[in-house]
């Protein structure tokens, strides 16, 4: 009799967790079907929770242009969610005493000034103040060829710093650079080597690297600046030796799932280093990775934008739950993605881009011309209760509210929000691919 309870309790509980799967799975389809009819996801996913996946899908082109489908074995540039790679080796050779994160930049570039003021935990913590190599265009216009290092610090090196090392928070690529550089000093190795020696092999991420524009893969996906139903513009691969420790490495969602379950089972480095890593210090940044409290759990993320490619890796480590979304087109928001598929996993509710309808008299204090520059002017313009932009007297584009004072275009990853000042309107900021522009209104 106690058999027969047992039995049938077991088969109750594995009915419950079918049913509970298959309504993950049909509201992250769901999700993710809205997301790509808004042109913000072409790629590959992968969910688990509890320690087991859940849902592991892929969708839209890895090759649009010969329909090659995107798999669940795809490989896409991650771009800087490389930097949580960069911090951990920095934390296993802490672990070895090899360096400490209280070293002094000077320590290993006496040239560098002020180097005596910045550690190796404000480089790790976007806390140096260095300037961020990305500002320079030059930089970005030599990103897509080979580059040597010396040629890499020559646009950051010789640049004051924009603050008091340790005083404020500003996201740097040029100091996980300096990372790198550090640990090919202390290692005596390639930093791509010693990122392969330490996580990729142990883990057995045999899909992972970095030399993505000289990958030769049936399963590399190509990069879309610009992917809509008509227009599909593949972007050309930025080379690793220009995003080194910043950026470089490609992966898959599964590369990226053992990774997590490295982490978890302290099989790259330690429990000390591991909540070391996961502190935030300041805006909620720690060692490589960003840190959250959603729904009362501790979120450990981080995204990755790279030309043609954007990338979300969130978890939530005593839980075991683990989201990761690759994407081969530029979605500068894929973390709302990720945050929304945490909801769902947690039963909370969420919006992903609902449009919301606004009055013609709501809609009319959007209404007016601004100024970004001399050469760059945008008007909005309302039509009844729809409202367009305009910029530069090209034609109008129908933008759509989806939440106070913030827009968005359904045929393209453009967005747009304004600035309110005692009720009135004074700037906007438009976000498209890798560029936003900020401008002034100066007329309604």
């Amino acid at each position: 009799m106690k058999n027969a309870t047992l039995t049938l309790l077991l088969a109750l509980i594995f009915s419950a967790v079918q049913v509970n799967a298959q309504e993950y799975e049909k509201k992250i389809d769901s999700l993710i079907q809205k997301a790509i009819h808004l042109n913000r996801f072409n790629g590959s996913v992968l969910v688990c929770k509890n320690g087991k996946v859940i849902y592991e899908k892929a969708f839209g082109y890895q090759d649009a242009a010969k329909k090659v489908p995107n798999t669940t074995n795809t490989v896409y540039q991650i771009g800087s969610t490389t930097k949580e790679f960069t911090a951990a080796v920095i934390l296993k050779l802490a672990e070895s005493n090899k360096l400490s994160l209280d070293d002094k930049l000077s320590k290993y570039f006496p040239y560098y000034k002020r180097g005596n003021e910045i550690t190796i935990r404000h480089l790790l913590t976007h806390t140096s103040g260095i300037y961020e190599i990305l500002r320079d265009t030059n930089a970005v216009k030599e990103s897509t060829r080979p580059r040597s290092k010396e040629r890499m610090l020559s646009f950051f090196i010789d640049k004051p710093l924009d603050f008091d090392p340790g005083t404020q928070y500003s996201y740097s690529n040029s100091g996980y650079i300096l990372l790198g550089l550090i640990i090919e000093k202390v290692t005596h190795m390639p930093y791509e080597r010693v990122v392969r020696d330490i996580i990729l092999r142990p883990l057995g991420m045999t899909h992972s690297g970095f030399d993505f524009a000289g990958l030769q893969s049936p399963y590399k996906a190509i990069g879309y600046t610009k992917y809509t139903e008509t227009i599909k513009a593949a972007s050309t691969p930025w080379d690793s030796t220009a995003t080194y420790s910043a950026g470089s490495l490609y992966s898959t969602v599964e590369d990226l799932y053992r990774w997590h379950k490295g982490v978890l089972n302290y099989k790259i480095y330690n429990k000390l280093s591991l909540e070391k890593a996961t502190t935030p210090f300041l805006e909620g940044y720690g060692l490589g990775c960003w840190i959250d409290t959603i729904y009362n759990k501790k979120v450990v993320s981080h995204g990755g934008n790279i030309l043609g490619f954007t990338g979300y890796y969130g978890r939530i480590q005593e839980e075991d739950v683990c989201i990761i979304l690759l994407n081969n087109i530029f979605n500068h928001q894929i973390e709302t993605i990720g945050q929304s598929i945490l909801a769902i996993l947690y039963n909370k509710p969420y919006s992903y881009f609902d449009e919301i309808k606004l009055t013609p008299a709501a809609s009319e204090k959007y209404v007016g011309e601004y100024e970004v520059n001399a050469t760059y002017k945008v008007k909005i313009i309302r039509v009844g209760d729809q409202l367009f932009i305009q910029r530069n007297n090209q034609p109008g584009i129908k933008i759509y509210a989806y939440k106070e004072n913030a827009f968005f275009q359904k045929d393209d990853d453009i967005r747009i929000s304004f600035k309110e000042e005692n009720g009135h309107i004074v700037k906007v900021t438009i976000i498209e691919g890798l560029s936003t522009k900020r401008g002034d209104k100066i007329k309604i």
